[in-house]
This record gives structure tokens, C-alpha cells and sequence, in this order.
């Protein structure tokens, strides 16, 4: 066998193993060294998510900050929030809206209008009804219009609402997109129910399993 030969078998085998890689069970990697075949998987399988508001700086609420979790549920989407820094004894307008991009920090109009998948006319959430033991509502005619945040005499609010027509995966799903608070009351008219300017606004991320 002469060199040539044997350098041009050697690369035919070389070749030949990566190509049989993936079907050996090796799966394939990111930059990071992760099987992307599991993290697809995992992703399929998320159950809960996590979003962190942070204020804009375009009105005079600068200090508007909450932590909003969402937990997948037999009965629907769970929604829970806890924000600061509003405006006392008032409601403010609550949505998801399209797009998870918050690069504009002053007025958060790169996350675009409500998350509407529908084409749907914009009002409010019902009152709900049971589910089992679980009172469950559909959003305000937009997939993404979950209501009012209703706040203390301190500007301090909490939500906890579960809702059927929105979920992490599959259809109507918000993983990704962002949570908006509005200056103003959502009074369920118009097109994005005259909320007013945008105040703060999170991605809505993958939650860490493990952290409390």
C-alpha cells in the first residue's frame, strides 16, 4: 500500500465515524459542550417560568419593580406577581405582550402591542368560573390582556389569577414574549384599553427548577 493510499483511507474512516456520531448516540452540541437533543427536550417540558420587571424611565414612576411567575397547571396558566413602586390605591393595566424584546428602556415599545394571536378585540378578563376546585378565567379578549393590578395605599401589588387560553407551550404560547405594567387603569375600551404609558416590563424566561 503505498502513503497516498493509506492517508486517503485514513480520511475515509475519519469522515465515516463523524458521520455515524449522532446515530452512535453522541447527539450533537452547542458551543457550550450541551446535547442539543436534551435541551430540546427539557424545553418541551417546561413548567413553570419567570418574569423580572424592571422600571422604564420614561414617566414619573421610575421605581416600578416585581418578580411575576408562571406555573403550568392541569387547570390553566397560573400568573402570580408581586410589583412595587405604583401609584397608591389605583389599578394599572397587565399584559403580555408580543415580542420579549425590552432594549427600549425608556418607553418599552419594542415589545411591540399585546400578544394577540387571535386578532382579537381588546377587554377585559371575566369573572372566571370553576374548574374543579380552581376558578380559571380567559384573558381579555386579547390572549395577552390579563386586567389590573390593583394596589395598596403603599403602591404595592399582588395578582394571582389562573387563566385557560394562554399556556408556556403549545398554543397561545407566552414563553418568551414580555410582561408590560401601564401607568393608567385598563378600561377594557379601544384597542389596548387606554392604559397609558408603559412603566415597567420583563422577558418572560425559563424558571430555574431548583430555586425557590
Amino acid at each position: 500500500m503505498t502513503r497516498n493510499t493509506f492517508k486517503l483511507l485514513t480520511s475515509l474512516a475519519f469522515c465515516l465515524s463523524l458521520a455515524l456520531l449522532p446515530a452512535c448516540g453522541g447527539g450533537s452540541q452547542d458551543d457550550h459542550g450541551h446535547d442539543g437533543d436534551t435541551h430540546a427536550g427539557s424545553f418541551a417540558e417546561v413548567s413553570k417560568a419567570i418574569c423580572v420587571l424592571q422600571p422604564t424611565t420614561g414617566t414619573e414612576l421610575t421605581n416600578v419593580k416585581g418578580v411575576v411567575t408562571l406555573t403550568q397547571t392541569k387547570d390553566g396558566l397560573l400568573i402570580v406577581a408581586k410589583v412595587t413602586g405604583l401609584k397608591p390605591n389605583s389599578k394599572h393595566g397587565f399584559h403580555i405582550h408580543q415580542w420579549g424584546d425590552i432594549t427600549d428602556s425608556e418607553s418599552a415599545k419594542t415589545s411591540g402591542p399585546h400578544f394577540n394571536p387571535e386578532d382579537k378585540p381588546h377587554s377585559l378578563p371575566g369573572e372566571g368560573h370553576m374548574h374543579g376546585d380552581t376558578l380559571v378565567h380567559m384573558t381579555g379578549g386579547h390572549a395577552g390582556g390579563l386586567g389590573n393590578l390593583e394596589t395598596d395605599e403603599n403602591g404595592n401589588a399582588t395578582f394571582s389569577k389562573t387563566f385557560e387560553n394562554i399556556s408556556l407551550k403549545d398554543k397561545h404560547a407566552v414563553l418568551g414574549r414580555s410582561f408590560i405594567v401601564h401607568i393608567d387603569e385598563d378600561d377594557g375600551k379601544g384597542e389596548s384599553g387606554n392604559a397609558g404609558p408603559r412603566v415597567a416590563q420583563g422577558v418572560i424566561g425559563i424558571a430555574n427548577p431548583e430555586a425557590e
